[in-house]
């Protein structure tokens, strides 16, 4: 292949990715969850920085651009997210291509990865895992010319790619420390092989050692993980054993105890399973499980017992995590479903490539071509669901509530939040309700989630069993939406609300 037919291809799929994200974002009504806490971590918001564990390069990374740009935060983190997915698409044919794709191979490589439509759904997220997709598969290529044959540059090329993907999230640490020993299975020379790739991984473990040494109060995400490794073993021995007590006396009483951890274990790896398929999608999921027939025999071997190394680590990190959180959002398996998605170009260009030689109309091809144009289809329809509620409420708080009043809600505080204090001139604080703990004396207004059973939400229960009438109800969506309740008399300075309670 001709390095200008290369540029075409990856020029082409780089363009359509920024079109992608374009149309994503176009549509996007209210930032994601997640993405409250980065941009006030730029402001220094400590409840923020601390809900992301003081994990800060993300936020800092937006804040940089913010500052060479003049764009507002959400407009840079955008364009931060649209550069980092652009690095992942190039990666992805890059990848492929260091595995000896040819030019119809990169095609397929480009309408596969294009196609993944939790990864469309996802490039208007503020989400740190942008850069961990990106920079992990970046580092992929590497660790795949170091399984062939050792060079200081690939090294140093696969560590600095994990050393970024590390900044993202901190689950690369394990992959960083762990994948060069995979190096043993590269055949003759794995143990030197393994023995190099880890040196700059040590010099780095030095240095942040004696950081932790000679600094006081050092506190992060990546700290607090080293320190709680050693209590890993007590999820296994403690945590899992009482939610299955729970389990037992609440679900299901007939099991023993021993069929109830074995429960919480299976439904760890359902969800694993589940989100593996979700992240890589249907199709993709099922040409890489009906290998007998969709071969890839094009695949070269290393990069099949690369995946022997990597898929399990993941899965393992994937199952402690599960373990000890029991969430698992398909996020956390895309950097898995973008390794794998290989195997599943390497068959369709095999498929092709037999009907093409053999000169006869290909049904399955014809089938499968029709499957990647569905998920096409369901990558330009976005899959979040617009609150309009979540914005109206904030336009009430803005109008009718003084600044620095306290609100508990029982419901979306950090947007709410984010959205009533934004361009407003105010300090609004807003509070999600605990239960048992939260102290309504201590607030001055409660926004409560209404609809569906609102006997459900605890926080409409007491002030309901107080007597209590909401003073707004903004409910656009059929029903649901948010009740405003006064909860101390306003100020004579306070002003008058414009909506009928």
């Amino acid at each position: 292949m001709s390095p200008r037919q290369n540029t075409s291809i990856y020029l082409a799929t780089a363009i359509a990715g920024i079109l992608l994200s374009l149309w994503q974002i176009a549509g996007v009504e209210q930032i994601n969850h997640d993405a409250v806490y980065y941009l006030l971590a730029i402001e220094g918001d400590s409840s923020a920085i601390r809900q992301i564990g003081n994990w800060l390069f993300y936020s800092r990374l937006i804040d940089w651009t913010t500052a060479l740009t003049g764009l507002a935060p959400e407009q840079a983190a955008w364009t931060v997210n649209i550069l980092l997915d652009s690095l992942t698409v190039l990666a992805f044919l890059r990848l492929v291509e260091e595995l000896g794709g040819t030019r119809r191979t990169l095609v397929w490589a480009a309408l596969a990865v294009l196609s993944l439509p939790y990864f469309n759904d996802n490039r208007a997220e503020i989400i740190r895992d942008h850069g961990y997709w990106a920079f992990s598969l970046a580092a992929m290529i590497f660790y795949l010319r170091l399984f062939r044959r050792f060079a200081w540059k690939d090294a140093l090329g696969w560590n600095l790619g994990m050393f970024i993907a590390l900044l993202f999230r901190v689950e690369a640490l394990v992959f960083l420390v762990l994948m060069p020993l995979g190096l043993l299975a590269a055949g003759p020379g794995g143990l030197w092989k393994a023995a190099r790739t880890l040196i700059p991984v040590a010099i780095a473990g030095l240095v942040f050692s004696l950081g932790l040494l000679f600094s006081s109060g050092m506190q992060n995400r990546l700290v607090d993980s080293l320190a709680n490794a050693g209590a890993l073993l007590q999820v296994f021995t403690e945590s899992i054993p009482r939610k299955a007590a729970l389990l037992r006396r609440g679900v299901v009483p007939q099991f023993s105890q021993g069929m109830a951890e074995t429960t919480l274990y299976l439904g760890v790896i359902w969800s694993i399973v589940k989100d593996l398929i979700s992240s890589m999608s249907w199709l993709y999921f099922a040409i890489l499980l009906l290998r007998r027939w969709f071969p890839a025999p094009a695949l070269p071997h290393d990069y099949r017992r690369i995946l022997w190394i990597y898929t399990p680590l993941t899965i393992v990190v994937l199952f402690i995590h599960g373990a000890q959180h029991f969430i698992m959002v398909s996020r956390y398996t895309l950097a898995l479903a973008l390794v794998l998605l290989p195997v599943a170009v390497f068959s369709l260009d095999e498929l092709h490539r037999k009907y093409r030689e053999e000169n006869r109309s290909g049904p399955v091809l014809a089938a499968l071509m029709l499957g990647m144009l569905v998920l096409a289809a369901d990558s330009l329809h976005s899959s979040s669901t617009p609150k309009a509620y979540i914005l109206q409420a904030a336009e009430w708080a803005r109008t009718n509530i003084p600044d620095r009043a306290r609100i508990v809600t029982d419901y979306h505080p950090e947007r709410v939040s984010w959205y009533s204090n934004r361009n407003s001139g105010k300090q609004l604080v807003f509070q999600r309700f605990r239960p048992g703990k939260t102290r309504l004396v201590d607030f001055d207004y409660a926004f409560v989630r209404s609809g569906g059973k609102m006997e459900d939400s605890k926080l409409y229960r007491i002030l309901s069993r107080r007597g209590m009438k909401p003073v707004a109800r903004i409910e656009p969506e059929r029903g649901r939406g948010v009740l405003i309740y006064r909860l101390k008399p306003p100020h004579i300075s306070q002003p008058a609300s414009a909506t009928t309670p």
